[in-house]
């Protein structure tokens, strides 16, 4: 009995391959150079900003980054047909397109939670200063 293997199966299989091949390693590099980067600040004795503003920013962007790439990644196979490739959507690639769109869902729904915890207490310090 032999399995067939059709050549759609095989290049969005491909695609998801290389998504990950090349995707982990990049991202392995970028913690690298972040740590290490941080280390060199701690022996300067240069003090780390702690700014909050900068690190909600920095979630809104990671969170609008993950979400448009979970939907680009289920929109790749139409991109594809447009291009003259054939790929389909695989249950695995779907399957991995989501996930990244609900990482980035919730860090953008994290982000909003944190500022409005912290603007109602701004406004509790606010009113109890008024008293």
């Amino acid at each position: 009995m032999q399995m067939r293997v059709r050549e759609d199966d095989v290049v969005t299989d491909v695609a998801v391959q290389l998504l990950i091949i090349e995707g982990i390693p990049l991202l392995g590099l970028v913690y690298y150079l972040w740590h290490k980067r941080k280390m060199y600040l701690l022996e300067r004795g240069v003090p780390e900003k702690d700014d909050s503003v900068a690190r909600h920013e920095r979630r809104i962007v990671n969170g609008i980054f993950l979400a448009l790439a979970g939907v680009f990644m289920i929109l790749t196979p139409k991109i594809a047909a447009l291009a003259g490739i054939e790929a389909q959507l695989t249950f695995e690639l779907l399957l991995a397109s989501l996930i990244v769109f609900c990482a980035g869902v919730a860090l953008l729904i994290g982000s909003g939670l944190l500022r409005y915890k912290a603007m109602r207490q701004y406004d509790k310090d606010y009113l109890a200063g008024l008293k």
